[in-house]
């Protein structure tokens, strides 16, 4: 791996119970390995208030994100969701996520689901931070409700169609790319990552889950980064170095709004 780069996590769960034996080494590695911007997403209120001290020692290296995933629709009652929005509105809270749809696991709520990933977005929309969206088994009702409601944010993990890629930057969302990339049976993501505009990538880890190969199989980390870009650049035919480049620009407007230049 060349250290001489630089690299961006863009959706890491390092705050999880997974890395509480070794997060230092845990940090040290993804540091060695040139990874300079992490943004830590947290599922639960306990986990965004850590989160916000945690990053508070290293505001320049890490941003913090807390949403209420769909898999937990069916717990967010009046008390999680009035604590949901004092969460949003704090200014240490970079972004809004992960939030989405995940019909794979859960049909049944969909209505749930819908209802609360659509008032999550009007909440970001109002504190003007971007969203990080999950969509599992519902890429059409994911893009029918972010182009209804548009706000700034990214498809994280993307896993749907070239032609849904496209029509996702269409209406100007980034699109993130992880381990899974690397996988032999990835066809439709390399098809995804090939087809959009550079302007509109990001790479991430999902840590702990989905470790690219060549440490397929061990427990995900910032660290891994450079593999998922190197697939990434060899994926596009493009140069490395200004891949790695554009990305950090790409993340640098997904928290801001603002392009570089």
């Amino acid at each position: 791996m060349d250290k001489k780069k630089t690299y961006v996590d863009s959706h890491a769960h390092i705050l999880s119970e997974e890395f509480q034996a070794d997060l230092s080494e845990v940090e040290q590695r993804a540091a060695d390995a040139g990874v300079e911007k992490i943004l830590l997403v947290t599922t639960s209120a306990s986990e965004a208030y850590r989160g916000m001290e945690f990053c508070g020692k290293n505001p320049e290296r890490y941003a913090l994100a807390y949403g209420i995933h769909p898999e937990d629709a069916d717990l967010a009652d009046e008390k999680v969701w009035d604590e949901f929005v004092r969460i949003a509105h704090d200014e240490r809270i970079a972004a809004i996520g992960e939030i989405g749809l995940d019909f794979y696991w859960r049909k049944d709520n969909r209505d749930k689901q819908i209802d609360l990933f659509i008032r999550q977005i009007e909440i970001a929309k109002e504190v003007n931070k971007p969203i990080l969206v999950h969509s599992r088994d519902a890429i059409q009702d994911t893009y029918d409700i972010m182009k209804e409601h548009r706000c700034r944010g990214v498809m994280h993990c993307y896993s749907g169609s070239p032609e849904m890629a496209l029509e996702f930057t269409k209406l100007g969302y980034l699109l993130a790319f992880g381990g899974a990339l690397t996988f032999k049976n990835s066809k439709r993501a390399k098809e995804s990552a090939a087809a959009i505009k550079q302007e509109y990538l990001l790479t991430e880890t999902d840590c702990p889950y989905m470790a690219p190969v060549p440490v397929r199989g061990t427990r995900n980390e910032p660290a891994n980064i450079p593999y998922i870009e190197k697939e990434l650049a060899a994926v596009r035919g493009e140069d490395a170095d200004v891949l790695a480049s554009a990305i950090i620009d790409n993340y640098a407007y997904l928290l801001t709004g603002v392009r570089n230049g």
